[in-house]
Order: structure tokens, then sequence, then C-alpha cells
């Protein structure tokens, strides 16, 4: 792959190009230290292998990304660590390496690049971060990949996941449900700032999707589409905290 390295440090390049030494199959045709200077050459020599800093003296790595001028193209970000930087990625399934850079996960998200993404799949996932940047605080686009298809859903529109061992089941407004090749863990680390709480080790609920709690049997919670959602006991309290904090926001 024609690749091209982006960052303002002379030594994470070379750190990078170091490390990309072995792998016979990527070809540094170039390097730049700005923002301008990666969109002229990223324009100029179209790469299909773009490593992204994000900060940079006169802008960002999504600058440049808005002025890139082809689709064909894979992007791996090098990021310092940016917590809102680092969720949007993870809400638009792209890869990042964190600084400094550690050479397993560097190799790894080169491996993905390599084998497991399509550039038009990237390019989905690209529009869908730079919303997920600009647009509401309150919700997220999500990009969820199966292995056939690669779905873009809005938080707000999730219902509730379901676990199914190292599977969940994500049910979706309109009785649309995907299967994610997830744990559940990982879809409740990347919700848990969007009003999702995990109610019971096999549910994770979004809390305005919540319709009532039934007393009877135990209790349960009954969502919006009809679905009674069990509530574990130590998970009771901060249940209905929750709820009422969100009834009074």
């Amino acid at each position: 792959m024609k690749t091209i390295v982006v960052d303002d440090r002379n030594s994470i390049r070379e750190f990078i190009k170091e490390l990309l030494k072995k792998e016979t199959d990527i070809n540094i045709i170039d390097e730049a230290a700005n923002v301008s200077e990666a969109l002229a050459k990223i324009n100029a020599q179209k790469p299909e292998l773009i490593l992204l800093d994000i900060q940079m003296p006169d802008g960002t790595g999504f600058d440049v990304l808005e002025g890139i001028n082809y689709d064909n193209y894979r992007v791996i970000f090098i990021t310092s660590y940016e917590e809102f930087a680092i969720k949007a990625f993870k809400y638009s399934a792209l890869d990042y390496v964190v600084k400094p850079i550690e050479p397993d996960a560097f190799y790894d998200a080169i491996d993905k690049a390599r084998k497991f993404y399509s550039a038009s799949d990237q390019q989905v996932k690209i529009k869908n971060l730079i919303q997920n940047l600009t647009g509401d605080k309150k919700s997220k686009k999500l990009v969820l990949n199966t292995q056939e298809t690669v779905h873009i859903v809005d938080s707000n529109d999730i219902i509730r996941c379901e676990s199914d061992g190292s599977y969940t089941m994500v049910y979706v407004e309109g009785k649309k449900k995907i299967l994610l090749s997830k744990k559940i863990k990982d879809l409740e680390d990347l919700l848990s700032d969007l009003s999702f709480f995990r109610v019971h080790r096999s549910h994770l609920i979004n809390l305005h999707h919540v319709d009532r709690f039934e007393k009877k049997d135990g209790g349960y919670i009954v969502m919006k589409d009809q679905a009674m959602v069990s509530l574990s006991q130590s998970k009771k309290d901060e249940f209905f905290q929750l709820l009422q904090e969100l009834g009074n926001s």
C-alpha cells in the first residue's frame, strides 16, 4: 500500500518509518509535518494508507480529512490521549494508535487496515466521525459492523442490547435487530456516556426507552417496545436514581 506519514514531530515520523521497514507491502511514498503540507502531498500522490496525527501547528487531522479530494484511502489516527477524540473513533469504528506508540498496537492497526476494511467502508466511517465531532453532543451516530453490512445507527434509536455469549444483539427502533460479534461489556463501555445502563449481566438498556417498572414477579423493566428486561437486585437503587435524574434534566 502506498503510504504517507503525517505528524508534526520528526522523531515520531522516523519511529513510524522504522516500524514499517519490516512490512514489505507498505511503501512509504512521502511524509508531512502539518495540515497544508499533508493536503498538498496527499491530493497529489493519492496514497492508499494515511497515518495521521491529530494535533498539528496549523490545524488538526480532521482538517486534513475534510480537504482530501479522492475516496480510495484508509486512515489510521496517531494521537496523544484525548478522551473526546478516542470516543469519537470508537463510535465510528475507526482505528487509532495512542502516543507513545506501542509497536504491537501499531502493527495490529496496520494489519486491520490491510485485511479487514475496504476503502469504501472507511469513507462511511470517516463521514460518521466528522459528524460526531461537530454534531449533537447528546446523541451519536454509531458504526456497527457485521460480517455483511456496515450499519449507521443513531444512539437515540437503540432500545437495548442483549448478551448472547461472545455476541450481542442490538435492538433498534423499527423492530430492527443487529447481531454483533462483540461482548456486551464492549458496548457498555462505548455507550455509558449516552444514557445507557447495564441493568443485568445480560442486558444494557437505553434509559430513554424505558416505559415502566413492574413490581410483580420479583420486578422487571418494560421497554417502550414492550420487551421485558430483568433488573438485578444490586442495580435497583442506581437504576431508579438514574431515572429520576433523567426526569429532572
